[in-house]
């Protein structure tokens, strides 16, 4: 039986529209919690800390509720851990909503290595006063942890242990704002690095675990669309991010090809969501990611057939599993 490491990114829009805490997180994560109690179920929730820092600076009312809900996530066995968007950084309140005025800091890697680690540390010690929990566990925001000797020493001054930032054979490269490149990364469930997330090293100090990730034809992801047309699945957040300058060149191609694709109950029919699983259910770890905000009442139907049918993991049983 395979075991399933479900992933939360748990954050608000970063794009055109922030969207409200309530609508985009807080809503969507009670329905999550709610399922995990009912199942007996864990899960790993990367919190955007500059997102909390930024409601720290702020004063915003938004962080008490915030608060609230990240202890109820301990307090059912899930692990909170840390998720970084620098781009708070230049952030500002707007009524009930969010302003970024600049998208030039949205990877850590526009930051000094000295401002690298102080995020790394405020973002640490922010989550741990919340949640009386040591944070072991990282992912990058916008997955931008390549090239890694640039946060290593962040990893080592705040003993993060295990990485999940890494999408197999996925590739961006919009800069200044945007790039990682996972092409030649290890074909496997989980593995240890040094100074490279991309290079094996058996002996390394970090350990990798890898969304696990999958091919489909484009005449699915054609049908997944028009189904999710057809029952009009919209999703509980209600901001917008920012819109990829490729999306809407490839679609054409997409349909002729196989379509890369990251495992996640997320944008799928419930019929997708089922022949996805057909290609990854033969390992002995499936690693999903989603987020709160974009999840529709059939991302809950997915959600609830991996809480019946697998163990689900938190951070300390994957450090045991992997160790």
């Amino acid at each position: 039986m395979s075991k399933v490491i479900l992933t939360f990114d748990y954050e608000l829009f970063l794009g055109e529209d922030s969207g409200i805490a309530q609508k985009s997180i807080l809503e969507p994560t009670s329905k999550i919690i709610k399922l995990l109690k009912k199942y007996n179920s864990k899960a790993i929730f990367f919190v955007d800390a500059t997102y909390l820092m930024a409601l720290k600076k702020y004063n915003h009312s938004d962080l008490l509720l915030i608060t609230n809900q990240l202890k109820e996530i301990i307090l059912i066995g899930s692990s909170v851990e840390l998720h970084l968007h620098p781009q708070w950084l230049d952030a500002k309140p707007n009524k009930d909503r969010w302003i970024f005025e600049s998208f030039d800091r949205y990877r850590l890697h526009s930051l000094s290595k000295d401002k690298i680690n102080s995020l790394f540390k405020d973002g640490i010690d922010i989550l741990e006063s919340i949640t009386n929990k040591k944070i072991k566990a990282f992912r990058a925001g916008g997955w931008s942890i390549t090239p890694f000797h640039t946060l290593q020493d962040a990893f080592l001054e705040n003993n993060i242990k295990l990485d999940m930032s890494v999408c197999p054979r996925f590739y961006k490269d919009e800069l200044p704002m945007h790039y990682y490149d996972f092409l030649n990364v290890p074909n496997k469930e989980f593995y240890r690095f040094s100074d490279d997330v991309n290079i094996e090293d058996t002996d390394g100090n970090f350990m990798e675990i890898p969304v696990t990730t999958y091919y489909m034809k484009g005449i699915d992801l054609v049908v997944n669309n028009l189904i999710k047309k057809l029952y009009k699945d919209t999703i509980y957040g209600d901001g917008k991010g920012l819109s990829s300058s490729t999306i809407q060149e490839n679609i054409l191609k997409r349909v002729f090809k196989q379509n890369l694709r990251k495992a996640t109950i997320e944008s799928q029919s419930h019929w997708f969501f089922k022949k996805s699983l057909q290609k990854i259910d033969n390992k002995n770890f499936i690693s999903y990611v989603m987020h709160p905000k974009t999840l529709t009442k059939t991302s809950f139907r997915n959600l609830e057939y991996l809480l019946i049918k697998y163990k689900t993991l938190n951070t300390n049983d994957l450090i045991k599993e992997f160790s």
